[in-house]
């Protein structure tokens, strides 16, 4: 079966460029076509079905604690969560707060020499939820896109180097997939009022909750049979991806030529995860994408990158980069150059590749028009790489091995990881294939396999 799927908004300079004769969404019209308009839901209908989605992606086990790392100004969502969990049997929920504007503060007042403390209680904490097997829901959603626009890069890079040390055994443990993990989002004020160009307050949210819907497929009769579907769907395609032995991969589209070389043990992931006791689970959702790690040594060429990104705070837009054996050799931007440049020195593993991804532009977050200054939303809507450590479980018997053993197999080693969107309408991927062949993999933004 043929599906027509209506024209794209192409995303140019941090917004949506709309192509003549259409409107942008949520800005002129009261509602965009795509938006299901029998939905109306209000905000605590929405969390309750969030929250079932949310509890589903992490596939939460009777008896098993449950940490919910947010924003404090997001606790609504984390009340639902925690709440739901409980009837379902949950022995413990604790909330792990991360709040931006407490970094921003740190970062303008704090003196030099207190930037790299981290208290020893993180660690102890990370360490309790790997060996006693805790599920994590993490809810990235930016209370104050604009929070750290400004902020000193430098000190930033000082945090974050800091952070990314403390947490180095917990990264290394849910790219492992040691325990269940799930990222996700929820609307809040601030957040919907830049994406929809819009006063922030309760119609940005509202409306908001309303690009959600078909995002996370909210309008779903069960939503979250929907996921375990999709997810069933993303893997027999990372499983074709990786039965077809590929070599190479040839990205050609608007400003890229990139070719991206993958070892011989690379194994494609989409979908969804599983622990080593069995337990399935859903790293991201939404999710979009199948993804595997490359050679870190065998990227070369010219990529352009399709979205704006934050970088260590700041929005990096129309940026660029040149490989040369696997390192970012040179690069630029209209705007964030700083931030970019700084985040390429945090360590020797960051201007270096470490996951590699495909996305169909035929979804929904794609489909939307939208940039939403979240990266667990724009990475999904795209073909994307990110720069910084690639994970294990995309290397055959990865997981069983030492960073000295990946890296030898070009699984980039790093204390970092960001995704950079690259996919556009246009884009074509060729694969080279270990036989010699070749195949095309993506026509015009989409899948042909």
């Amino acid at each position: 079966m043929s599906t027509s799927f209506p024209e794209v908004l192409v995303v140019s300079e941090g917004r949506a460029r709309v192509p003549r004769g259409r409107e942008a969404p949520f800005r002129d019209a009261p509602r965009a076509d795509y938006v299901i308009q029998s939905c109306l839901m209000e905000t605590e209908k929405y969390l309750e079905r969030f929250a079932h989605v949310a509890l589903a992606g992490v596939n939460l086990q009777k008896g098993q604690p449950l940490a919910i790392k947010i924003e404090p100004e997001n606790l609504d969502a984390a009340v639902a969560i925690a709440s739901l969990a409980y009837q379902r049997g949950a022995s413990w929920v604790d909330l792990w707060t991360e709040s931006s504007r407490l970094l921003r503060a740190r970062l303008d007042h704090s003196s030099e020499d207190h930037l790299s403390f981290v208290p020893a209680s993180r660690e102890s904490r990370n360490r309790e939820l790997l060996q006693d097997r805790w599920a994590l829901l993490s809810i990235k959603s930016p209370v104050d896109p604009s929070v750290l626009e400004g902020a000193d890069t430098a000190r930033m890079g000082s945090v974050t180097r800091a952070l990314s040390e403390a947490d180095a055994e917990l990264r290394r443990g849910l790219s492992n997939d040691e325990t269940q993990w799930t990222v996700m989002a929820v609307p809040s004020p601030k957040w919907a009022g830049a994406v929809l160009n819009m006063p922030p307050g309760r119609e940005a949210v509202k409306r908001l909750w309303e690009a959600f819907v078909p995002i996370l497929r909210l309008d779903a009769d069960d939503p979250a049979l929907f996921w375990k579907n999709h997810a069933a769907l993303l893997t027999e395609r990372a499983r074709t991806l990786t039965t077809l032995g590929i070599e190479k991969l040839h990205f050609t589209g608007e400003g890229t030529d990139l070719t991206v070389g993958l070892s011989p043990r690379a194994r494609w992931k989409g979908g969804g995860a599983r622990t080593a006791e069995g337990i399935e689970f859903a790293p991201n959702l939404p999710t979009e994408e199948v993804f595997t790690t490359p050679d870190y040594r065998q990227t070369r060429g010219r990529v352009a990158i399709s979205r704006p990104v934050r970088v260590m705070g700041t929005m990096v837009r129309d940026a660029w980069m040149e490989f040369d054996q696997g390192k970012v050799v040179s690069f630029g931007a209209s705007s964030g150059e700083k931030a970019l440049g700084e985040f390429l020195e945090v360590d020797r593993g960051s201007s270096f590749m470490g996951e590699i991804a495909l996305v169909d532009s035929r979804g929904p977050i794609f489909q939307s028009g939208l940039l939403f200054d979240n990266i667990l939303l724009d990475e999904n809507a795209a073909c994307h790489f990110a720069l910084g450590f690639a994970y294990p479980s995309c290397i055959e018997g990865g997981t069983l091995l030492d960073d000295r053993a990946l890296d030898a197999l070009g699984a980039n080693r790093s204390r970092q990881h960001l995704d950079f969107m690259i996919g556009t309408e246009t884009m074509e991927v060729r694969a080279t294939l270990r036989d010699g062949s070749s195949r095309t993999i993506i026509e015009k933004g989409c899948f042909c396999l």
